[in-house]
């Protein structure tokens, strides 16, 4: 007898992303790979025999068919969650549930998580990647990671790393330039995106320099998008340096200048002030900080 169903696990994956409208972003909330969240939805649509997705040089958008499934389907996979987590509720399962931002999900939490799942096998995370700012105090979130600056009404915090803003380009971009006296690519476009737009004009400010005349720029939804185009050698960036570190370390980017600048928010790990954590979302916070101290890869 022919499957009528396809595979949860497809579902799942295409009910995020139809909800984003990315696979980096449901990639990030998932907590897999950009290519694993397309590896499902290919499968999907084969089973289907129904294009779900518009691929696009700049992302992907729900076809009219993929908009009717995922109204359906949606509805489903929530009645399915609430119906596990109530009968598993005094079982040993444990979850945790973060909120933070997209770029800090992909770029960094992302690739962690697979070593944490290998040492917590029964615990689930779920990661909330979204840059809207969730208030902690009333939401059924256990913790938060914020870029910004203390005080955090309601909430405990801890900072998680030390971020500064550098210029940074690929090595294919760096070997074809020439160079200004600021040491910024001569003619190549400035990658951006929206919710760190100003990091070059507060970067130039703050070290005294000077913005090159006629400068063009690229502008990406996501942050890991603009990193993305920055790999491909397509033009440079200001740099997160907690976000890059890997990539500055592996010499897969490359800073333009020896002038960094403290980034004026950093990266705090937020908990409800009062509110003690249950024993699997201690578990993960004394992981992310273990993860974020200096040294550790």
């Amino acid at each position: 007898m022919l499957r009528e169903t396809p595979n949860l696990d497809w579902l799942r994956v295409f009910a995020e992303t139809a909800a984003t409208e990315s696979f980096a972003l449901a990639a990030a909330r998932l907590g897999v790979t950009p290519g694993a969240v397309s590896q499902r939805i290919k499968a999907l649509e084969a089973f289907l025999r129904i294009d779900l997705f518009q691929r696009y040089p700049q992302g992907v958008k729900l076809t009219e068919a993929g908009k009717r499934y995922a109204q359906r389907v949606a509805p489903a996979l929530d009645q399915l969650t609430t119906a596990t987590r109530e009968i598993t509720s005094t079982s040993t399962s444990k979850s945790v549930r973060v909120t933070m931002l997209p770029s800090l999900a992909q770029l960094w939490l992302g690739p962690r998580m697979e070593e944490f799942h290998a040492l917590e096998t029964n615990t689930t995370v779920e990661i909330w990647a979204d840059p809207t700012i969730i208030d902690l105090r009333t939401s059924n979130f256990d913790m938060a990671i914020r870029y910004g600056k203390p005080p955090f009404p309601g909430c405990d915090y801890r900072e998680l790393f030390f971020d500064e803003l550098v210029p940074v380009a690929s090595p294919k971009l760096i070997e074809s330039a020439t160079f200004d006296e600021q040491g910024l690519p001569v003619g190549a476009s400035l990658m951006i995106d929206p919710y760190w737009e100003h990091d070059f004009a507060d970067w130039i400010a703050r070290t005294g320099s000077t913005a090159p005349k006629a400068l063009k720029t690229q502008t990406f939804s996501l942050y890991s998008m603009t990193v993305d185009a920055t790999l491909q050698g397509r033009g440079f960036m200001i740099g997160h340096t907690a976000l890059l570190g890997e990539l500055l370390k592996t010499g897969q980017l490359q800073t333009l200048s020896d002038r960094r600048v403290p980034s004026t928010n950093q990266f705090y790990l937020l908990t409800k002030t009062a509110t003690p954590l249950t024993a699997a979302a201690q578990t993960f916070v004394d992981w992310l900080l273990e993860q974020a101290r200096p040294g550790v890869v």
